[in-house]
């Protein structure tokens, strides 16, 4: 099998079984322990420039496609991710309209809820163990987690100073 091709089928398989922002925890598996295709530090850095780009934060995986095949990488990581969710999503949102009445749909959606809470937590700790290295880090993320939450810090300002003391620390 082409190694593009292999990228398209690993890709499709983490666009469809992801929600929200994505399956990380299955992804940084695949991508890194299943077929070697980035080191844990280029995982990190491809979610991080997610975050910074417009648009959705698992845009990232044209960074993982890219990483290892280059522009052709790239471009089949995207289309494998997004185009076979998109065509089911597209199936289903006809299904929906017809269907959306029942209580039984509720029930569903209710039901994913704990998932979406699961899948965040799988994607602190993958986070977590990938950037924080040692206690400088460790001092960044605390400080930064404390200010986010009980000073209800501007986000931005809080990563442009996390940015300053990680450089001038030489992290």
């Amino acid at each position: 099998m082409s190694e593009l091709l292999m990228v398209f089928l690993v890709f499709a398989r983490l666009g469809l079984l992801s929600f929200g922002a994505g399956n990380l925890a299955e992804m940084e598996k695949q991508l890194i322990q299943v077929h070697h295709w980035i080191t844990p530090e280029q995982f990190l850095h491809g979610y991080t420039l997610g975050q910074f780009a417009p648009g959705p934060n698992v845009l990232a995986v044209y960074f993982y496609g890219y990483a290892h095949l280059g522009l052709l990488g790239g471009i089949t990581a995207l289309a494998g991710f997004f185009g076979p969710s998109a065509l089911l999503a597209a199936l289903c949102s006809g299904l929906w309209n017809k269907l959306g009445h029942h209580p039984w749909l509720k029930t569903f959606r209710n039901a994913l809820l704990p998932f979406g809470g699961g899948v965040l937590l799988a994607i602190l700790l993958i986070l977590f163990r990938g950037a924080i290295t040692g206690w400088g880090p460790f001092l960044i993320a605390t400080l930064a987690f404390l200010g986010l939450m009980k000073l209800k810090l501007n986000p931005a300002m809080v990563v442009l100073a996390g940015a300053v003391v990680g450089v001038l620390l030489g992290l």
